[in-house]
């Protein structure tokens, strides 16, 4: 029987960068995302692939928010040996912006309860020795003026994956983080054209100027933080659990 693994926010950048680590023929990959026809894309992207390495791909769409949707699903598909909980927003806000309030609960609901929600449902029918990877930040141990919903998000995100660690290790049960800096994905760039619009810079002006400010000079591409969520996932990663990793070029430390 192929062990399910369950990637949330599964459609573009480190979701889907990490789908394709687990094309392998024992592994069925359940991609879900909210956008549907983002989902049906990603799933075209890998279908080639998953062909030749002998994987299934399933895609679903999911609001993680609606922990009800979440559970209902997570039984439909049964059992979850891994589940990657990747779904998540970055807006910014500073406290004395009129959106402040609005980034702070769209924030939390995605990026914390979400992640709750997904974590306790996958559990319940976990099989012993399962994994679960959490997708926190960089952030989620640093600070950032005007990110303070995220940043917030991304600490609790952390502390959920520690705690959860602990809960379900009597099962045998590996629960990690892992922590990217500035990754070249949709949501990046997003956020970096929200940043330079607020400083009155031109798009690339920003982007060149952050990206000079990090350590090894470059943005992370979203299959390094695959390799790393892959590798937590693995049978090689058995004696790690309730550990978090940067993975960052040099931009933040523990």
């Amino acid at each position: 029987m192929k062990k399910t693994i369950v990637i949330t926010g599964g459609s573009s950048g480190i979701g889907l960068a990490s789908a394709r680590h687990f094309l392998k023929p024992e592994h069925r990959v359940v991609l879900c995302a909210r956008n549907g026809a983002k989902l049906a894309a990603a799933a075209e992207s890998l279908a080639e692939a998953a062909r030749s390495a002998g994987a299934t791909i399933e895609t679903y769409t999911l609001d993680v928010t609606d922990q009800a949707a979440v559970e209902t699903l997570f039984e439909k598909i049964g059992p979850i040996h891994t589940l990657v909980a990747n779904a998540g927003v970055c807006l910014q806000a500073r406290l004395d912006d009129d959106h402040s309030d609005r980034v702070w609960q769209t924030t939390f609901d995605v990026n914390v309860h979400g992640a709750y929600y997904c974590v306790k449902a996958a559990a319940a029918s976990m099989p012993e020795g399962g994994r679960i990877v959490t997708v926190s930040s960089g952030l989620g141990k640093n600070a950032r003026a005007g990110y303070e919903a995220y940043t917030a998000s991304k600490h609790a995100v952390l502390g959920l994956t520690k705690c959860v660690a602990l809960e379900l290790a009597p099962r045998q049960i590996r629960v990690n983080a892992v922590c990217p800096g500035w990754v070249d994905t949709p949501m990046a760039r997003a956020d970096s054209a929200y940043s330079a619009q607020a400083r009155g810079e031109e798009v690339d002006d920003f982007r060149k100027k952050a990206i000079a400010a990090i350590p090894l000079g470059r943005m992370v591409a979203p299959e390094e933080v695959a390799e790393l969520i892959a590798f937590l996932a693995s049978d090689a990663a058995s004696a790690i659990t309730g550990q978090s990793y940067n993975v960052s070029n040099g931009e933040f430390f523990n």
